[in-house]
């Protein structure tokens, strides 16, 4: 699927965004911008992405006998990117993006 790009004020990413299936995921407590912990995360865990939900969420989902799947959509580098986070500017974009292949997933469900 396509997803968008640019942001309704007009900011745009420098690459297309694109969907990816499967890969390692590392959750935590903390909101992380720090372009060294990533490093290092990716490093010992072979993550790819970072989040601070998916693993309560997967945590109670297991306590309680239920299927879990997660639809991460990021928002930003933590700490990869040139200058400020760009959290703030491309949080709307991030949503926006993974509720569309939210919805192309259960469409997609028989």
């Amino acid at each position: 699927m396509v997803l968008a790009r640019c942001t309704a004020s007009g900011q745009c990413l420098k690459h297309r965004p694109k969907v990816v299936v499967g890969g390692n995921g590392v959750s935590g407590q903390a909101f992380v911008d720090n372009r060294a912990f990533r490093e290092y995360v990716g490093k010992t865990f072979k993550a790819t992405v970072l989040d601070m939900e998916s693993a309560a969420v997967a945590h109670v989902a297991y306590a309680n006998s239920k299927p879990f799947i997660a639809f991460r959509s990021l928002s930003d580098l933590a700490g990869g990117g040139d200058g400020e986070n760009e959290i703030e500017v491309f949080s709307r974009l991030a949503s926006d993006n993974s509720a569309a292949v939210v919805k192309a997933f259960l469409k997609a469900l028989p």
